[in-house]
């Protein structure tokens, strides 16, 4: 009946197995670590509140859109310009059907500088300001602090137009930079998205926190989600792939959304991990 206990043997495991399973956990939970991820994922969700899901919407709506104007302007004197179809081809390795599915798919769009520009300021309008309102919202919940004002509409618009900066750069310095030495990648890499990470929290908190507190969560965004990017191809080409084939277009532009989905859910688990880590280093401090 429904609202009755779910037991062992409903779940297909043996009760003594379920029980070695369950003191496994506990004891796992009971270490240094796993206090450390279980605060994490405990502050996460008590910050967050789905603010993934919005923040993919609002971005796919209005800061890809703007990212493309970006890297259209960049390239004035090319009419075929289509940067960031390159960009994912090349990344995932993608050929064929599939290849030339994502370069009908997005490069329209980025050799048009004209159009791509209407659509971010429509989009801006729309739904970019509120990107910033929501990470603003997920960094206040984290640290405990009360921000929040009319006049921060300008820094919401500000950081609307640094996101999508942010990611029309990295996009043409992994063309132009394609097939450089990864000693010099992965330095650059970690040095611009850890200052970026700095910059984010400090701008939208108005400095109520400071650089060393915040480089803990700076440091984990730049590993979580450069590591991310650097494997995408192993579990994004296949997909990419499948639904190109099933769905067409339509398939290619969902298979984008679900990505850029995981790196921003990503952003925002990055947010609270600064807080958390500091409370942590305390709390086993009284217990050791």
């Amino acid at each position: 009946m429904a609202g009755e206990p779910t037991s062992a043997s409903d779940t297909g495991l043996r009760p003594g197995r379920a029980r070695r399973i369950q003191d496994w956990l506990r004891g796992r939970a009971d270490t240094s670590i796993g206090r450390l991820a279980l605060q994490w994922f405990r502050a996460y969700f008590a910050a967050s509140r789905n603010s993934g899901c919005a923040v993919t919407v609002y971005s796919s709506l209005s800061v890809l859109p703007a990212a493309l104007a970006f890297i259209a302007a960049a390239h004035p004197f090319q009419s075929d310009a289509n940067v960031f179809a390159q960009h994912l081809v090349t990344h995932l390795k993608l050929t064929g059907s599939t290849a030339s599915l994502v370069e009908s798919t997005f490069g329209s769009t980025s050799s048009n500088a004209l159009a791509a520009s209407i659509a971010v300021i429509i989009s801006f309008l729309l739904w970019g300001i509120g990107i910033g309102q929501i990470y603003q919202d997920v960094y206040a919940r984290a640290w405990g602090v009360e921000v929040g004002s009319l006049a921060d509409q300008g820094l919401f618009a500000l950081f609307f137009f640094v996101l999508a900066g942010a990611m029309a750069a990295q996009i043409i310095a992994s063309e132009r930079f394609q097939g450089a030495d990864v000693l010099v990648l992965v330095p650059a890499w970690l040095i611009a998205s850890t200052a970026f990470w700095l910059f984010v929290p400090s701008l939208l908190l108005h400095r109520k926190v400071g650089w060393r507190a915040l480089l803990p969560g700076a440091l984990m965004a730049s590993f979580v989600i450069g590591g991310t990017i650097a494997t995408s191809p192993l579990f994004i080409a296949a997909p990419l792939n499948q639904n190109g084939k099933a769905f067409g277009s339509f398939g290619v532009v969902l298979t984008v959304i679900g990505y850029v989905f995981v790196l921003l859910t990503m952003t925002l688990v990055c947010a609270v991990f600064s807080p958390v880590w500091r409370s942590w280093r305390e709390s086993e401090r009284l217990l050791a």
